[in-house]
């Protein structure tokens, strides 16, 4: 016996819908048939590959480790069939982008904005997380690829540097800032905290949280507070102020994603674009 490609189906259906009675309507199977396919998954591979909960289902770190080779598997078969009949040279399907404000929508985008013009039938699917959320996204399927600031070292994970982003610290050109009041994202962003620690000062630092980087640069703007910016997004904005500091202030810009075996042309092309074309 090998691992039936309907049963992966079935697999990641449920993964994907949260649930089995969901999952059975799009498979056009009924809740008993889809409990079978998956019980029979389960007995192949002597292990137990999601848990029930109240509020819905959880994969088990064997679901877990199947889920990317799922994926694979199945991508790659639908993208024999979608291609079988189409030129051999055409670039198609789907790659989901995760990463963090400030890089998605002024580099990230713009990046591979081309080469979606280009290649109408290839979609690339750009989705915003928080940094400390990224490493999950990419390790529950939610997401193909991350780029973040930091290395995860995920287990199976290929991971590049492919640019630096410089911080500096800002604040408004026109209003008087309320006084000590510094801006993030929210409680779990701590770029700010970062920052003052590179520079010496471990001091706790009075908060203001914005919700995303382009509500940080709007507070700023508005004298509610200084901030940790990338230098990218503030340079020749006069409506802010770059306070100089001891040290410059570096964090990488790294490009995460599964090894696999095979890689689709879609993949190829967007991963060296990345490695490539990220100017920073």
């Amino acid at each position: 016996m090998s691992l039936n490609p309907d049963a992966l189906q079935a697999f990641l259906t449920i993964y994907e819908q949260g649930s089995f009675t969901r999952a059975s309507e799009i498979l056009g199977l009924t809740q008993s048939a889809l409990s079978q396919k998956i019980a029979r998954l389960e007995s192949y591979l002597e292990t137990t590959l999601f848990i029930r909960k109240t509020d819905g289902l959880e994969l088990t770190s064997a679901g877990l480790k199947l889920l990317p080779y799922s994926k694979q598997l199945l991508h790659t078969e639908a993208e024999f069939l979608q291609g079988f009949h189409s030129s051999q040279d055409e670039i198609r399907g789907v790659l989901r982008l995760g990463s963090y404000s400030s890089i998605l929508r002024s580099i990230l985008i713009p990046t591979l904005s081309p080469f979606m013009r280009k290649h109408h039938n290839a979609s690339i699917e750009f989705t915003s997380y928080e940094m400390d959320q990224l490493a999950q996204a990419l390790k529950t399927g939610k997401v193909d690829v991350i780029v973040t600031d930091f290395f995860p070292t995920q287990p199976g994970c290929e991971e590049q540097e492919i640019g630096k982003e410089e911080y500096v610290l800002i604040e408004s050109a026109r209003h008087t800032q309320l006084p000590d009041v510094y801006l993030d994202h929210g409680p779990n962003d701590y770029a700010t905290e970062a920052f003052f620690k590179f520079q010496g000062n471990h001091e706790t630092l009075r908060r203001g949280f914005m919700g995303d980087v382009y509500g940080i640069l709007d507070g700023v703007a508005q004298g509610l507070g200084r901030a940790v910016m990338s230098r990218h997004l503030i340079e020749n904005d006069k409506r802010f102020k770059i306070i100089k500091t001891k040290k410059r202030f570096f964090k990488p810009v790294v490009l995460i994603y599964f090894r696999q075996s095979y890689y689709s042309k879609l993949q190829k092309e967007v991963l060296e674009l990345l490695r490539q074309q990220t100017h920073l």
